[in-house]
């Protein structure tokens, strides 16, 4: 048999959903499941951070439970729900400071406050350093997914691209980017804006880019079955890019296209819904739009090139 490296992340979560059950509303295989409950759409998703992998150069362990609040309710947001809790399971090595609990439990009540929602629970165990959330929300309006992108459709993202990239390289390098470093220890859950994207009915489809722009871009295709042409020139540089890429010769479109961590949302929407977007207080860009093909296309100085799913992979990539 193979080994989890040998076959990554994304091919076992769909060898492992051919053989799941299941009727819910919405089932594995988006950022979240929904399940109606008498009525409301129930929007559940859960997500685990390490010490190993998240705890990035120089973050304290509130700014960590933060993080592992804020990946779980990005994904609630790129619903397009109004969070109201999460659950918080912990894992820590039996000699840990008790301090670093409380401290972790601290950012992760923080991040809920921001999202307007709480700490519902939780479970507390021995083991590595390890959180794993499980945040609910309750959907009013259209469920946002993955699928549902039609050729026409122009594609935004929300923010900017490459921030937390930055951020991480830059606390490795012991740079002082104070805005990247930011953006990697704290993302910012888009609640308004997948809110905002579902009362109006605007979005076809909808993505946090937790992985990577690259990943992000090629599942919305792969699951509406369609292309993508993204324009390079479009895409909004975030803060630390150019100093951390220059400084680092670190290529700029690494930074922006496939470091993961960026937590913004990539969506897709007919043209008719453009003004409604920008007379909103919503910041996006528009950086390309759907077509009739099968693959995501990157236009540099209108040369096109395939955008491969480059984005970051558990397993295969540590």
């Amino acid at each position: 048999m193979a080994s989890l490296k040998d076959v990554g992340e994304r091919a076992l979560i769909e060898r492992v959903l051919k053989g799941i059950r299941g009727d819910a509303y919405i089932g594995p295989g988006d950022d979240a499941a929904c399940v109606d409950v008498n009525g409301s759409k129930l929007v559940v998703s859960t997500d685990i951070v390490t010490f190993e992998r998240h705890l990035v150069k120089g973050m304290t362990m509130e700014q960590f439970g933060w993080l592992s609040a804020a990946v779980n309710f990005s994904d609630i947001a790129s619903m397009g729900a109004r969070p109201i809790g999460i659950l918080a399971a912990v894992t820590l090595p039996p000699d840990t400071d008790e301090n670093v609990l409380y401290d972790i439990m601290n950012g992760v009540d923080q991040c809920a406050e921001f999202c307007d929602a709480e700490i519902l629970g939780g479970d507390t165990k021995s083991g590595p350093g390890t959180v794993c959330g499980t945040a609910l929300g309750i959907c009013d309006n259209k469920i946002l997914t993955r699928s549902g992108a039609r050729p026409g459709d122009l594609v935004a993202v929300t923010g900017s691209l490459g921030s937390a990239g930055a951020g991480w390289y830059a606390a490795l390098n012991n740079m002082n980017e104070k805005d990247a470093l930011s953006a990697a220890m704290l993302p910012i859950p888009r609640i308004k804006e997948g809110m905002f994207l579902s009362e109006k009915n605007i979005a076809t489809s909808c993505m946090d880019i937790s992985d990577g722009l690259s990943t992000t871009a090629n599942a919305i295709c792969r699951s509406g079955g369609v292309g993508m042409d993204i324009i390079w020139e479009s895409l909004p540089k975030g803060a630390g890019v150019e100093n951390v890429s220059k400084k680092l010769k670190i290529s700029d479109k690494h930074l922006m296209l496939d470091c993961g961590g960026e937590y913004e949302l990539m969506f897709t929407f007919g043209k008719e819904n453009l003004d409604i977007l920008h007379s909103s207080d919503i910041e996006f860009s528009v950086i390309g739009k759907i077509t009739s093909g099968n693959s995501v296309n990157l236009i540099v100085e209108g040369n096109s090139e395939r955008m491969e799913d480059n984005g970051y992979e558990h397993f295969t990539k540590g």
